[in-house]
């Protein structure tokens, strides 16, 4: 197989690992701004996360085209090229560079994975509050126990700060 085809996946590797570090980055950034509870700059981090996603989607345009070219000069089939398939064509040198990209793709992917769990409890308890505080005001004057002097209640011109739930 030719080196160049190798040392330019290589390269495409090296790129989309570094986008991933930056989401990886900002989903740890995204954390603490739930935790702090600031929702504008909860709003960029998204925003920003969103413009990495389409980094990582022409990356992978590129990569796919490397590996189909990779496929066309080992006479392997598309679906089952991957990096371990890939490093029984390569060099020592590149099966042992593959094999690192593999191990750090798959530690980084790990760790977004259990931040992003951890976002997403974050924000459910987060939502759970605010129906919490919302059921609370809303339902504020419904417990009212003041009574007139005919036993009807004296404040009937109160109306709940919020009469229907979002």
């Amino acid at each position: 197989m030719k080196r160049e085809l190798i040392d330019k996946l290589l390269e495409i590797l090296e790129q989309e690992y570094t986008v991933y570090e930056d989401i990886l980055r900002l989903s740890k950034d995204k954390t603490n701004t739930i935790i702090e509870g600031k929702v504008s700059e909860l709003d960029n981090i998204v925003k920003l996360e969103q413009a990495l996603v389409m980094q990582i989607a022409r990356i992978d345009e590129k990569r796919e085209e490397v590996l189909l070219q990779i496929c066309n000069e080992t006479n392997a089939g598309e679906k089952t090229m991957n990096i371990s398939e890939i490093r029984k064509h390569t060099t020592e040198v590149q099966s042992k560079r593959l094999e690192e990209y593999q191990k750090r793709m798959l530690g980084i992917v790990n760790e977004l994975g259990h931040i992003n769990k951890l976002n997403s409890k974050l924000i459910q308890n987060s939502l759970e509050f605010i129906e919490f505080s919302l059921n609370l005001m809303a339902n504020a004057d419904a417990a009212s126990n003041n009574y007139g002097k005919k036993g009807n209640s004296s404040d009937k011109s109160r109306k709940n700060l919020i009469d229907m739930k979002l």
